[in-house]
């Protein structure tokens, strides 16, 4: 399979590193990296591209609208597949206006650090897409292990999929930091206190639940959370409070 990358971030780069063992892969960057022509004569491209937050506090959505007109213009005839973390309503959006595109989203949940070794063990493969969209998206993935869960639905759901990703793992560490406030109170070690919580067998995995390692961060679950917390309407709402005690903890973590 003939597969494209456009942004060659760590997502992006991620998933040039994985592909090109199992696919003919090639990437394509503003930075320069790339030639357009490879991307319109492709299979299928992956779309790997910043969606930050804005001044609103909304995921900035112009890279990938601006992707997406570029490929309709240019009457694009492979899939648009979308890694992106998207703004809940964005992939209707692209199919509403334009029409001539094959798309699919496929949000992607590695971690950043470890990124090339997530991509390349994905836990399940989550995805929304119909027709040559879903054949052509399944392929791109048909080197993942037949155990590993393809879970469909829709692209709405797929979105909100990925920013409660997101918010799950920030309340687990917005938790932990409580507990660790909460120890520090009363001189007890706060390691000692969460083993206790997560060798139990519903959890029994201490990630995002090991002390003193300060509150969440990185590139994507603050803006993910906040972008979660946005599409509730209660701004009493726990979503928000959840946000709100995230923030806290990083101001706390700079001032400590």
């Amino acid at each position: 399979m003939n597969i494209s990358i456009i942004g060659l971030g760590s997502v992006g780069n991620a998933a040039f590193t994985v592909l090109q063992e199992h696919h003919s892969v090639t990437g394509y960057d503003i930075d320069g990296r790339g030639r357009w022509e490879d991307v319109i004569s492709s299979d299928a491209t992956l779309v790997c591209v910043s969606t930050d937050a804005g001044e609103d506090n909304q995921l900035d959505m112009s890279n990938i609208n601006s992707v997406a007109k570029r490929l309709s213009d240019d009457e694009y005839q492979g899939v648009m597949i979308v890694k992106s973390t998207l703004q809940p309503g964005t992939m209707d959006s692209i199919a509403d206006r334009h029409p001539n595109l094959s798309i699919s989203y496929v949000p992607e949940f590695l971690r950043e650090k470890n990124a090339v070794e997530w991509f390349a063990n994905p836990d399940r493969i989550v995805y929304s897409a119909d027709g040559i969209s879903e054949q052509a998206t399944l392929a791109c993935f048909d080197w993942v292990p037949s155990e590993t869960p393809r879970i469909k639905m829709s692209h709405l759901e797929a979105e909100f999929g990925k920013l409660a990703h997101n918010a799950y793992i920030a309340t687990k560490v917005t938790f932990t930091c409580e507990i660790e406030r909460l120890c520090k109170i009363y001189s007890i070690d706060a390691k000692k206190v969460m083993e206790v919580v997560w060798r139990d067998r519903r959890v029994n995995n201490p990630a995002h639940l090991t002390p003193y390692l300060g509150g969440f961060n990185g590139k994507c679950v603050p803006k993910d959370t906040q972008a979660l917390a946005n599409e509730d309407p209660d701004s009493n709402s726990t979503l928000h409070k959840l946000h709100e005690r995230g923030e806290f903890g990083r101001v706390k973590e700079r001032l400590d």
